[in-house]
């Protein structure tokens, strides 16, 4: 073996050297990494937005891998903890989909409707209003007749169930104006009758207010309140 054939292979040896050791970091740090991440576990993350009080499909997740160590005991790992539930606010895209973000979707009974108004933030609920409670809804008019005004005040709609209460928002007081006054979304479980009582009131009466119920949170069978109402002098 000549002096070039011996460089040559040593050459080799030192490569292969080389490339034992440059294995042996990578193996070591592949090693590393994953004592330090640990054991892996999937969980469900949204692969698009989702408004609130809607509904979270299998549809609308993707399944991804994360370190168990790092994953809460909140995550949602099934499907089925889906079940009966919506976004309890707006949920955006990519969002790791834990117990916070769900609540309880509507129970309604057999017949039942739910239905939503907006209701003045400060005069109508004024913070005590809670999901779950039942409060009757009270509605005022005002009315020209002939030189005098009339007012008019009247329950429309009794005992009804707050099955949800959305985030204030600001609202345009009249038509072209820009006075806005802040007002709170209110969802009820109603009868067809009262869902159809309080959408027509709603759209007459000048304003709409609720009333938390004492008690039991029932109002007593038979209890009737007529409408009341006055004449005010013209000024």
């Amino acid at each position: 073996m000549n002096p070039r054939q011996r460089r040559g292979v040593l050459l080799m040896i030192l490569a292969a050297l080389g490339a034992v050791v440059v294995f042996s970091s990578v193996l070591g740090y592949v090693g590393s990494v994953r004592a330090e991440v640990g054991v892996k576990t999937e969980v469900l993350r949204l692969k698009q937005s989702v408004p609130a009080f809607t509904r979270v499909t299998e549809d609308n997740l993707e399944r991804i891998w994360v370190p168990k160590k790092w994953s809460p005991t909140t995550m949602i790992v099934d499907v089925n903890q889906l079940e009966g539930k919506v976004a309890a606010s707006d949920l955006p895209g990519g969002a790791y989909l834990q117990v916070g973000m769900l609540a309880p979707g509507p129970s309604l009974q057999p017949g039942q409707r739910e239905i939503a108004i907006l209701i003045d933030a400060e005069t109508g609920v004024a913070g005590r209003v809670r999901k779950g409670m039942s409060v009757d809804i009270y509605a005022t008019y005002q009315k020209q007749q002939g030189q005098a005004q009339q007012s008019c005040a009247a329950r429309i709609v009794k005992s009804a169930l707050v099955t949800q209460i959305g985030q204030v928002t600001n609202i345009r007081e009249e038509k072209n104006s820009t006075v806005t006054s802040e007002a709170l979304p209110i969802t009820f479980a109603l009868s067809a009758v009262d869902s159809l009582r309080l959408t027509r009131e709603e759209s007459f009466a000048n304003k709409i207010r609720l009333a938390l119920i004492g008690g039991s949170g029932q109002t007593p069978d038979g209890v009737k309140l007529p409408p009341f109402c006055d004449t005010q002098p013209a000024r």
